[in-house]
């Protein structure tokens, strides 16, 4: 029941976002076609190819590694597949099951180790939120002068969230407190569910040099997908500096994890409201629907395997079980 609500609440914020800015951008749907219709296809290309080759290596080798440090031994191959069918579900499938659950799963099925692939697939995610802070961070300080003020104070809020998020994760002092914090919480055992997840993740505390390895890789894996965005801005003629790509996309990435159907509608409102002052609504609204069309592309590496390989079929009722139990 709780995942068929949270599926039904997350469509319902996917498709009033998605009816919203349509609404809002038809005075300029005119100009937003013919801006598509002359795409650099040589670009265009480049920046999907990016992509699946940022998946296929630094993102796989990034869950590999964390795999790795939590003693399970699942081959680079099998991860890679679990990366883009990741992205499948993530993206694509209209289902309570999302691209993390199913990656943790599938380790589950290899390992037979159903708390380490838990936390190793939510580490790569948290460390993947961290590094893209990182270079936000990072870029603010590089056009420090150059800024809005109000942008300013967006990426420094992000910044001293994930920095005191990941004290929280390592300090023992604050362990103890955030321990008896969540164990007031009563309701569907999520207290003790919770406490479970952190007393897990904060024995990372003790794996600093696979959270460092880790960290650089997604460092240079997010740079690559910001360079992406940057040549499908390029690819439509638009002015995008990359350091205003670098500085914007982690704030636009966060964002699109909050709940909704992989993001849709948050990232594309998310790309027009802070894109738009420096390229013009128009043509930030066009770059998200080549960002759509390359998320749709990639989901299909991710479709492919998963229905031409009979390791990843799924049954509802295992799924659904496990994520009980993790």
């Amino acid at each position: 029941m709780k995942a068929k609500i949270s599926l039904i609440l997350r469509v319902f914020i996917s498709v009033a976002l998605v009816t919203f800015l349509l609404w809002s951008m038809r005075p300029r749907f005119a100009h937003i076609v013919s801006t598509l219709g002359k795409t650099d296809p040589f670009l265009f290309s480049s920046a999907v190819l990016l992509f699946i080759i940022n998946i296929g290596l630094l993102l796989s080798w990034r869950l590999r590694l964390l795999f790795t440090g939590e003693g399970l031994d699942i081959p680079f191959g099998r991860v890679i597949q679990l990366s883009y069918i990741g992205y499948f579900f993530n993206n694509f499938m209209p289902t309570a099951v999302g691209g993390d659950i199913v990656k943790a799963y599938y380790a589950y099925k290899q390992t037979n180790q159903k708390a380490k692939s838990f936390i190793s697939v939510f580490m790569d995610r948290f460390i993947g939120l961290f590094s893209f802070i990182c270079i936000g961070v990072i870029a603010l300080f590089l056009s420090w002068k150059n800024i809005d003020p109000m942008l300013k104070k967006i990426v420094l809020t992000f910044a001293l969230f994930f920095v005191g998020t990941f004290l929280v994760v390592l300090n023992s002092v604050l362990a103890k407190v955030v321990l008896k914090v969540l164990s007031k919480f009563k309701l569907w055992n999520l207290g003790e569910k919770l406490s479970k997840i952190y007393r897990s993740v904060h024995e990372y505390r003790n794996k600093k040099s696979t959270i460092l390895m880790a960290a650089g890789i997604s460092i240079v894996a997010q740079s690559l997908y910001f360079l992406m965005i940057y040549l499908l801005a390029r690819a439509l003629g638009s002015e995008l500096t990359l350091m205003t790509a670098f500085l914007i996309m982690p704030i636009i990435s966060v964002v699109s994890m909050l709940p909704s159907l992989g993001g849709l509608g948050l990232r594309e409102g998310a790309m027009v409201i802070f894109f738009g002052p420096f390229i013009g609504a128009d043509n930030a609204f066009s770059v998200s629907i080549l960002l759509l069309a390359t998320l749709l592309i990639v989901s299909l590496v991710g479709a492919v395997i998963y229905v031409t390989a009979s390791q990843f079929r799924i049954k509802g009722v295992d799924i659904s079980k496990f994520q009980k139990e993790a």
